[in-house]
């Protein structure tokens, strides 16, 4: 029954994707795959706009995405177990359209991650149980885009990436009798030097600029509580500060700075924790069923939108035999409202796009597919 614990997190934070877990090492067949896909559907409208170039028509902000998951394990006799992984850590899109006053400050905004990983985990037995200890790497790549619309010279894109490379370390504790597993795992930040283009009729100008992604902690817990019964839980913190601003200057600039930035992702964003309950039942012999609620605290400081996050989870699992599962996923959030504002930049530089705007309680609605194989 521990295949069900699956909490479906959403936006955590940040551009938190909530794929950035690595329990599918725990598992006890000699070689298991799976492969999975979440479709993400945020709906956050921003209202009584207004700014620098006046009031504008409501639009809605966030845009649906897609994340995908790979991962196979393979046991090392007795002792240990590694797993190579794919994940999409960060992702976070919107479409503002053409319609609203602050096209000139963005009509589209798009980053995405792709994590490729290793991880192994060592086993001690104990009296009653098993000490893990684990340890991974990942090359991970992140690419930021941005559209703006800058009137006569029609719509502008900023393009950049960038690849580095991120470790982990943790220890897990558990008593299979009990399906008892503690965990703490460590993920560290990642410094990207971001390299692109900004392009658009008669204009490319080649670019550059820094970003960190944030390091973060996770401690995750279950345990039997009754025949057929499982509760579960997590806690996350996550380093969202050292997210707070990207300056992308024309190459050849000796500093880049937002006074000299020919365009920027700004945040400035706070760390944030992320908690989730959760309770699984075994049904029968083949189909279990899990519940979890998430609370995701926003990352904002007021420049944007990513406030407090509600978000419910359930999880049906069909196991028709022990090698192959097949687990199905819904769930809704509530994002909370808020006001915004983006009159100001870091430093106290004016922004000459800015603008404020409140936006009420939106929901977002998501849904997954994971198919398992065990050999």
């Amino acid at each position: 029954m521990a295949a069900v614990l699956a909490p479906c997190t959403a936006l955590a934070g940040g551009y938190d994707t909530g794929e950035r877990n690595w329990e599918f090492l725990f598992q006890e067949k000699t070689v298991s795959f799976e492969a999975g896909a979440r479709y993400i559907i945020p709906r956050r409208t921003l209202n009584n706009i207004i700014g620098v170039f006046g009031p504008s028509v409501a639009t809605d902000e966030a845009d649906e995405f897609y994340v995908t998951r790979i991962s196979a394990t393979a046991r090392l006799g007795d002792i240990a177990t590694c797993m190579a992984s794919y994940r999409e850590p960060w992702g976070g899109y919107a479409n503002y359209g053409l319609t609203w006053t602050y096209a000139a400050s963005a009509v589209e905004q798009n980053f995405s991650s792709r994590d490729y990983g290793i991880t192994c985990g060592a086993r001690i037995p104990l009296s009653k149980g098993q000490l893990h200890f684990i340890g991974g790497i990942s090359y991970q790549t992140i690419r930021y885009e941005l559209t703006r619309f800058a009137g006569p010279a029609g719509l502008v894109r900023t393009d950049v990436s960038d690849s580095g490379i991120g470790w982990r370390a943790g220890i897990a504790f558990e008593i299979p009798e009990y399906a008892l597993r503690t965990s703490i795992i460590y993920n560290s930040s990642i410094d990207y030097s971001m390299t692109g283009t900004l392009s658009g009729a008669a204009l490319f100008v080649p670019i550059f600029g820094n970003m960190t992604m944030p390091q973060s902690v996770e401690l995750r817990a279950r345990s039997g509580v009754a025949p057929g019964w499982l509760m579960f839980g997590s806690i996350k913190w996550t380093d969202w500060s050292v997210t707070d601003n990207m300056p992308l200057c024309a190459v050849g600039t000796p500093a880049c700075s937002l006074p000299v930035a020919v365009s920027a992702l700004t945040l400035l964003w706070k760390d944030t924790w992320t908690v989730t309950v959760g309770a699984a039942h075994k049904v029968n012999d083949k189909v279990s069923i899990a519940g979890s609620l998430t609370w995701d605290q926003g990352a904002t400081q007021g420049f944007t939108s990513q406030t407090d996050t509600w978000f419910a989870n359930t999880t049906v699992v069909v196991s028709p035999n022990d090698n192959f599962e097949l687990k199905l996923g819904g769930g809704v959030g509530l994002m909370t409202g808020g006001n915004l504002s983006t009159m100001m930049l870091p430093g106290g530089i004016p922004n000459p796009v800015g603008y404020t705007a409140s936006f009420g309680d939106d929901l977002l609605y998501s849904f997954s597919a994971n198919a398992t194989l065990r050999f």
